[in-house]
């Protein structure tokens, strides 16, 4: 035990105690200064900038935004973008927070806006079809009438809301009018049972009726928005234009 006693006093002595203490010092001041005065000032002078995040912006702000911080946008190509107007940026290259030497350039991607789709023909279709070739041509199925008309076949699109060839944005939905044939006086009742109330309505008016009255009621069986009940059985014969009531599920009002 007198031995270590003795080691340890010849090791620490007040000399090295003393260095190793202003060394410390030393180190901790210098890490100090580092954190607090030399990385912003090495920052501050354009060598470790963080690029901003100019997405969804004008160019001219883009540009603007990014001249202040020291860099330099330059224009990197186009893109059509269904959210993005015409002009704004969709991407940009190095990406947002990345850091780069001042002067570094900044790519950018603008948006041209939504992208145009030719109209197809509709017109001597059948209904299934017509719907088949909207899609295929990137664009949405907007309302689907149907009447009555002697001189046309059934199932037969007549008219479309688009004229064939014109160029519309992709978002645009198309309208179609779909003949049912020659009228009749008595029609047969399509079942609506289990379907959403959107597809019954489209059915009950291809089957020359309309609907009457919806009443919505709570149910935990059925998804909400979907038929459960109807005034007349599915497969019966009725009066064409005769009013068909439907009983649609909902979800339960309370908490």
């Amino acid at each position: 035990m007198p031995d270590i006693k003795n080691y340890l006093k010849r090791l620490f002595t007040p000399r090295r105690v003393a260095i190793a203490s202003i060394s410390l010092c030393v180190v901790i001041a210098f890490m100090i200064l580092f954190d607090q005065a030399l990385m912003p000032w090495y920052t501050k002078h354009g060598e470790a900038l963080a690029v901003p995040n100019i997405v969804a912006k004008r160019y001219e702000i883009a540009k603007e935004i990014l001249e202040a911080q020291g860099l330099v946008a330059v224009k990197g190509g186009e893109k059509h973008d269904a959210d993005l107007p015409f002009g704004y940026i969709v991407e940009q290259n190095p990406r947002a927070n990345r850091l780069v030497k001042q002067g570094r350039r900044v790519y950018l991607t603008i948006s041209v806006g939504e992208p145009e789709l030719e109209v197809p023909g509709l017109v001597g279709l059948s209904e299934k079809n017509a719907l088949e070739r909207i899609k295929s041509h990137g664009l949405r199925i907007g309302e689907i009438l149907y009447e009555f008309m002697p001189n046309e076949l059934a199932d037969v699109v007549v008219s479309q809301s688009e004229a064939v060839g014109n160029r519309v944005k992709a978002s645009t939905s198309l309208d179609i009018t779909v003949s049912l044939g020659r009228p009749t006086e008595n029609v047969t009742v399509p079942s609506v049972l289990a379907k959403t109330l959107d597809v019954a309505r489209r059915e009950i008016a291809k089957a020359g009726l309309t609907v009457g009255a919806i009443k919505f009621q709570v149910s935990e069986q059925f998804l909400p928005n979907t038929v459960i009940d109807q005034s007349i059985e599915g497969g019966a014969s009725t009066k064409l234009g005769t009013s068909l009531d439907l009983t649609v599920t909902t979800v339960d009002p309370q908490p």
